[in-house]
């Protein structure tokens, strides 16, 4: 028995050391740079610590974009008020869509559906972005270069978690998050994350986004089934991963992933159930530690090997940060690694962060609660004040 669990857990930490280590060979910067007109589509609502941090970003772009539009819910909305004071920092125009109120799909849904219809034919891309993300300089040229070029048709990056300040319940969040991040590509093959995916113009020609988004709950499910149905060239680019600095306490970040969890489970099951069961492997290192404090050598060895497994992740996930332009301070640094070798106990952690995403059917967004039946059954239950956090 104690080498079953030992092998099974070992299977886990190796998925996740395997995914770092292939990205790390891969990793590179991209050696084409292609010019074209840009358009960005940011939704928000409430105040964001973050945003001057992010438009100072945008205005630095080696690649300007065209012009921003930024979809909010209402004037009355927080958001409306602090894009109006910051606009000044950028060098390119920022259009404020006004997208009212609809109880059959996420305000975020309702937002992107409003600023989709000022798109048009001057645009050669369109990318859409997260107002949490701080993108280096170049991110915009390497997102959104495959699709002005013809080399994809749609183009995605992913969040990289930025620690400093951050609590322990977030680190936790972050050492998962960043797992996903270096993945397997085959694994989530066709998905795309909404922070950061560059269109092409054909492309979202061919999508009809607005009908896509019409009943949904998640913006990046949409367009992934809507790509995945129409056969589209998808690209995941690995040199694009975005620092996300922390917002919110730790309470917020387990709010967050449990929420990105349950869209997995509504709109890529299969893909949830896989994360489960790697997840549910390595946490299997807490049973084997379990029987080495009884004296089980077997389980001491394998314990031993497993904590191993995750100190070099850590460092390795460590490297992956510093070379993305995020220098964190030891602190930060210390706890991952912390994290990392303690497996047993962060992995029946993160497995049991797992287990809150196994109910879908009530998700509270931002201020929003809704009811979410299937991914096109979708309904609004309840709304707080804009800016509300979970």
């Amino acid at each position: 028995m104690t080498l079953l669990l030992g092998v099974l857990a070992l299977s886990g930490s190796l998925a996740w050391l395997f995914g770092v280590l292939w990205f790390l060979r891969y990793f590179r910067p991209p050696a084409v740079a292609a010019e074209g007109r840009v358009t960005l589509l940011l939704a928000v609502t409430g105040r964001t610590d973050g945003l001057p941090r992010l438009f100072a970003a945008l205005a630095a772009q080696t690649l300007q974009p065209r012009r921003m539009l930024v979809a909010v819910e209402a004037e009355a909305d927080p958001a409306f008020a602090q894009v109006r004071e910051l606009e000044r920092l950028l060098p390119f125009p920022v259009e404020i869509v006004v997208a009212g109120l609809d109880a059959t799909r996420s305000q975020k849904a309702t937002n992107m559906i409003a600023a989709l219809a000022r798109v048009d034919a001057d645009d050669d891309a369109l990318v859409l972005l997260d107002a949490d993300i701080l993108p280096q300089a170049t991110w915009l040229s390497w997102l959104a270069t495959p699709a002005l070029n013809g080399a994809a048709d749609l183009v995605t990056g992913y969040r990289w978690h930025a620690l400093d300040g951050a609590g322990p319940a977030r680190h936790v969040v972050a050492w998962l998050d960043r797992a996903l991040a270096l993945g397997p590509r085959f694994v989530a093959s066709g998905l795309v994350w909404g922070g950061s995916v560059a269109i092409a113009r054909d492309a979202l020609a061919r999508m009809d986004l607005p009908g896509a988004l019409a009943h949904t709950f998640s913006t990046d499910g949409a367009i992934s089934r809507r790509a995945r149905q129409l056969g589209l060239r998808v690209l995941t680019r690995r040199a694009v991963l975005l620092p996300t600095p922390p917002e919110g306490g730790d309470r917020e970040a387990i709010a967050f992933k449990r929420r990105q969890l349950q869209i997995v489970h509504v709109y890529v099951p299969r893909l949830w159930a896989w994360l489960g069961a790697v997840l549910h492997a390595e946490a299997l290192a807490l049973p084997l530690a379990l029987l080495a404090m009884t004296g089980d050598a077997v389980a001491a060895g394998f314990v031993a090997l497993l904590m191993a497994m995750g100190f070099a992740r850590a460092v390795l996930q460590d490297h992956v940060t510093r070379r993305i332009g995020i220098a964190e301070g030891a602190p930060a640094r210390m706890l991952q690694i912390a994290i990392g070798t303690c497996v047993p106990l962060t992995a029946a952690t993160v497995a049991a962060l797992f287990w809150t995403s196994a109910r879908t059917r009530v998700i509270r967004w931002r201020h929003v609660e809704y009811e979410v039946l299937g991914p096109d059954e979708v309904r609004v239950l309840r709304r707080h004040t804009p800016g509300a956090t979970a």
